[in-house]
């Protein structure tokens, strides 16, 4: 049992990442194994969660991850069980935003007392800015749920396409097919826009300065 706790703890991050990208491979998944897209957003979303509570490593974080990770659970799946109570929507979007907040927090934290060139430091601003995705589709998902009104979508909707689009705000592509129509829509977008390339901007100056003073050392 130590040893597999030794594991998880050395590899919490590329198992964080690998769950992530899971989750953004979603659609793949669904049309390879026929199985009905809900059915694999529910089960992909639920690794995430699971895989991404192992970056807590303090008693309380862990425990304060475990409430926030059950909580935003019980909403998934309650959710998939009763599709098209709004309450029970509601409740998702506010906990899974919560959640993935505060693993953005606790990935801060962990960065910054990191000294040495490793594997988590490599992994870990990788993994918050797939987090920082993740969290824009939420804020996306919800302004929809607000305000059907506030996108035009081409094609079928899915939820996916909010995770989708904030992916392509924070990398400033921006291909069309998702356009934000009313001014709250449009304010989210430009913000994430903004966070996405300081982000970029911010991590590379923080590697390279780490990375020199490792080898002035």
């Amino acid at each position: 049992m130590k040893k597999i706790t030794e594991i998880l703890n050395t590899y919490k991050y590329l198992i964080a990442l690998i769950s992530v990208f899971n989750f953004l491979l979603t659609p793949i998944h669904a049309t390879i194994s026929e199985m009905y897209p809900a059915h694999a957003v529910v089960l992909n979303y639920t690794l995430v969660i699971l895989a991404s509570s192992l970056i807590a490593s303090r008693t309380k974080t862990r425990i304060r991850t475990h409430i926030l990770g059950a909580v935003a659970l019980v909403f998934i799946w309650l959710e998939f069980s009763k599709p098209g109570i709004q309450m029970i929507k509601a409740f998702r979007l506010a906990s899974s935003f919560l959640l993935f907040s505060y693993f953005c927090f606790l990935l801060l934290q962990q960065l910054r007392k990191i000294e040495k060139i490793n594997l988590q430091f490599i992994l870990g601003p990788i993994l918050g800015f797939i987090y920082l995705g993740i969290i824009g589709g939420i804020l996306f998902e919800t302004i929809h749920f607000i305000d059907p009104r506030s996108f035009h979508l081409r094609g079928d909707y899915s939820g996916y396409v909010f995770y989708y689009f904030s992916f392509i705000s924070i990398t400033t592509v921006g291909y069309g097919d998702v356009t934000p129509l009313t001014p709250q829509a449009q304010s989210i977008t430009l913000v994430m826009n903004i966070i996405g390339q300081f982000y970029l901007a911010i991590v590379i100056a923080v590697f390279v300065g780490k990375y020199i003073n490792v080898k002035s050392k």
